[in-house]
């Protein structure tokens, strides 16, 4: 059985490779999409959260 620490570890690799595949979509597009960097936005302050 899984502490929730490991929990907590993977869903913030989750994220961190989420937030990897939103950055390098928003690098590649001409006009940023707005809903594109809410959502960066959003995953980032989850990790953080996780992280702290």
């Amino acid at each position: 059985m899984m502490t929730y620490y490991e929990k907590i570890h993977i869903a913030r690799r989750e994220l961190e490779k989420l937030r990897a595949e939103l950055i390098a979509k928003l690098g590649t597009q001409d006009a940023r999409d707005t809903d594109l960097l809410i959502l960066h936005e959003r995953v980032s302050k989850a990790i953080s959260a996780l992280s702290a």
